[in-house]
């Protein structure tokens, strides 16, 4: 079934923009990833930042899906950012079988070895079910999962860890330690080369961080057992459609003390911390392969707002 990419011609670009800021708001808003007005001014932080040229706009490309039996049947945003292609949004104007994904799919791939990079990338919310349909079976895999608790739960149980605020002493080792982590991370994520992974981690942490433990909005902490330090965790305080949201930034359990319930403790702990600091909801960052991770907070229940699959060429 023959399928191409055509661009979008000029005079349909306005009508083309309006329907996909349109779309972008509706599907933040319902997956709950960014609700109300948030959703709103993401969305048009997307063109702004992405299409500042419209259709001249050099790393993007705005194509019509054109199948030679059934005609247009959607369009796809392409941006262009070496190593990657993103797929920044993929719409259909009619569902499409399988035949048709698959051409979708053979486009996509040779327009991303055309331009030499290596990876492909698309962010998704579980309630698009076309994108959903377009991966399957495709090679992509999950490499990051933003997810949400809200409201916070009222859970009656006992905590057998102690979590105090991390001390100045504490705080430059763990700030060694964390940035080494999350570049290891964005490695075993597919995300980075190594050299790339640790300069964008350092990157993250100053920007989070700037004053380490005095950066007004974060809050660090260290948790242990008996005296014997057992774990971290790091809470970013946000705003979420205008009331305050808390985030949790990393959580980690010393490699010696796993498997005695100490994650599920420290995320109690996250818990009543967000409460505390006068959040209604807390939300959080995970890479696809801690599988273990994910399946914790989902028992938690944590719910899957996005997920970002990526295709290694």
């Amino acid at each position: 079934m023959p399928l191409t990419l055509l661009p979008l011609p000029a005079e349909r670009y306005d009508a083309w923009r309006e329907a996909t800021r349109a779309r972008l708001i509706r599907l933040r808003q319902e997956s709950g990833m960014r609700p109300g007005q948030d959703a709103v001014d993401q969305a048009d932080a997307y063109f702004t930042d992405l299409l500042p040229d419209g259709l001249d706009t050099p790393t993007s490309r705005i194509l019509r899906i054109v199948d030679d039996v059934d005609g247009e049947i959607g369009t796809v945003w392409l941006g262009l950012s070496s190593p990657k292609l993103f797929i920044v949004d993929l719409a259909f104007t009619r569902a499409p079988v399988d035949n048709q994904c698959d051409a979708l799919f053979a486009a996509v791939v040779a327009t991303a070895r055309e331009h030499e990079v290596s990876k492909v990338s698309l962010a998704l919310f579980p309630q698009d079910a076309e994108g959903h349909r377009f991966v399957q079976g495709r090679g992509f895999e999950v490499s990051s999962i933003q997810m949400l608790l809200e409201p916070l739960p009222d859970r009656q149980v006992a905590a057998h860890v102690d979590v105090a605020p991390m001390t100045p002493e504490r705080y430059p080792r763990y700030a060694v330690e964390s940035e080494a982590a999350f570049a290891q991370d964005l490695v075993d994520a597919g995300r980075y080369t190594m050299e790339e992974a640790v300069e964008e981690s350092h990157r993250q942490f100053l920007d989070e961080l700037p004053r380490g433990l005095n950066t007004p909005g974060q809050e660090l902490f260290t948790a242990s057992v008996d005296g014997v330090e057992v774990g971290i965790l790091w809470i970013g305080m946000r705003r979420r459609d205008g009331r305050r949201h808390a985030f949790v930034l990393d959580i980690e359990v010393a490699a010696d003390q796993r498997r005695k319930g100490y994650g599920r403790e420290l995320m109690h702990a996250a818990e009543r911390e967000a409460a505390r600091l006068g959040a209604g909801s807390i939300g959080l960052h995970v890479f696809g392969f801690n599988v273990g991770a994910v399946s914790l907070y989902e028992q938690l229940g944590y719910r899957r707002l996005e997920e970002h699959h990526l295709l290694e060429l």
